[in-house]
């Protein structure tokens, strides 16, 4: 399987605090920096009934790979990487569990027990522990039982359980599209594998604010929202699609300027309607489709360039189900 530097979605979730000690969890709701929803309990039975809850719909990931009753062979299973998109209208995206983070000594139900009896495969966990409980962490540790552990007696416990908590959302999504990667190796879209494309846009969402992403095809790239459900289209070419992109404009007598724009990777089209679907007289607006090159150096010389408000092909109503609809229910 290809090593992909992204995964081809991320959006926030919810994390689980669990301890019987209700002072601490108070002091970790002011004190942590969790960019996500989460839920707080101190009875375990009941944390672990909400977290073994079956889930309203299978994962996202899951639901790309579509049954066709209507193939050509029978009945055949295709991946459709246009869902993808179509979950920025979900608002029960966010409901979905990452992260645990569960103290260990609790009277009726100690953290491992709890752990032992989740069935979420994809659940992230971590354990807060005493002085006297490292050892059985590192035990459960290496058996695999959590994902991580964090001394609670720790001056610095608050800031590892925030940075635990963003490692473990990335495995936890990791993990979460491991079949949608494994299909997606034998095609990728080369972007998602390259490191130097991950870090511009990780700086991008820290820059502009943006919590979530999504794969999204015609042209190659990303579709990324803030918490309000602000969006921008993120675009990615490699050299030949943007020969692809001159060739097309040639073919449809773009002007010269435009063509010279292209050509010197200046600028880059983003077709979101095209000059074909323009008749008589009217003139197709080449100049409302340009968008700033920025030229970035991989695998392979990518060319990047950013849409405002872009148009999408879902019916999105940011006041029902941005991030921040959601944080308001």
């Amino acid at each position: 399987m290809s090593t992909f530097a992204l995964s081809p979605f991320y959006h926030p979730t919810t994390i689980v605090l669990v301890d019987d000690n209700q002072t601490f969890l108070d002091s970790l709701d002011l004190d942590l920096n969790i960019e996500h929803g989460y839920r707080t309990f101190t009875q375990p039975e009941a944390a672990l009934a909400y977290l073994n809850q079956p889930p309203a719909s299978p994962p996202l990931a899951e639901r790309c790979f579509v049954l066709d009753y209507h193939a050509e062979n029978g009945p055949t299973i295709h991946l459709d990487l246009n869902i993808l998109e179509q979950e920025v209208t979900r608002v029960e995206r966010f409901q979905r569990n990452a992260v645990l983070i569960v103290d260990y000594a609790m009277p009726s139900m100690d953290g491992l027990e709890l752990c032992a009896q989740l069935t979420d495969p994809y659940l992230m966990k971590a354990m807060l522990t005493g002085v006297a409980d490292e050892k059985i962490a590192v035990a459960a540790f290496n058996a695999g039982l959590i994902h991580r552990f964090v001394p609670k007696h720790d001056v610095m416990a608050t800031h590892n359980i925030s940075r635990f908590v963003a490692e473990l959302q990335i495995e936890h999504f990791h993990r979460l599209s491991a079949r949608l990667r494994s299909n997606l190796a034998i095609d990728p879209p080369e972007f998602l594998i390259d490191k130097q494309i991950a870090d511009f846009v990780q700086q991008l969402m820290q820059r502009e604010h943006l919590v979530e992403y999504y794969l999204v095809a015609e042209p190659d790239g990303l579709l990324l929202l803030d918490g309000a459900g602000t969006m921008l289209r993120l675009i990615v070419l490699d050299e030949q699609a943007m020969d692809a992109q001159l060739n097309y404009a040639r073919a449809h007598r773009a002007p010269d300027a435009v063509l010279q724009l292209l050509a010197k990777r200046q600028r880059l089209c983003y077709f979101w309607d095209r000059p074909e679907n323009y008749f008589g007289e009217e003139q197709y607006p080449w100049s409302e489709h340009l968008l700033k090159v920025n030229p970035i150096q991989g695998t392979k010389q990518w060319y990047i360039a950013i849409a405002e408000d872009p148009p999408i092909d879902v019916d999105f109503d940011p006041s029902k189900s941005s991030f921040e609809a959601f944080l308001a229910l």
